[in-house]
């Protein structure tokens, strides 16, 4: 399980189950208190922005990625998503460094390699 962080506090957690491997990107569901519309309403609270119902935030370095032991997994670019009429919310990572993809994201790779 991975936890996000904003200014330090735990926003929630993932997964992190799908990946693409050729990019570095890997994508979950997010879990957090409250649900998506808790989530949604953050979200705008911080900036975020609302798109045909879908509310959306573009990570900066107030966001921190955090493995099991509360280590920092690096990335480029992220979007934390949360779809309230659904129920259902999602973190979207790419560009985190080659290291920290093999590191964490072995399977990901073995899959990819599997379907080749």
């Amino acid at each position: 399980m991975y936890t996000l962080t904003h200014e330090g506090d735990k926003i929630g957690t993932t997964r992190l189950e799908r990946g693409d491997p050729s990019v570095h990107a890997v994508s979950g569901e997010f879990v957090n208190v409250g649900g998506a519309g808790a989530l949604a309403g953050w979200i705008k609270s911080i900036g975020g922005q609302v798109d045909d119902g879908v509310v959306f935030v573009a990570l900066n370095d107030d966001f921190e990625l955090l493995d099991q032991e509360d280590k920092p997994i690096r990335f480029t670019e992220a979007s934390l998503i949360a779809i309230p009429a659904d129920d259902e919310a999602y973190l979207d990572v790419t560009g985190i460094s080659a290291e920290d993809y093999k590191a964490y994201f072995a399977g990901h790779i073995a899959a990819m390699d599997d379907n080749s």
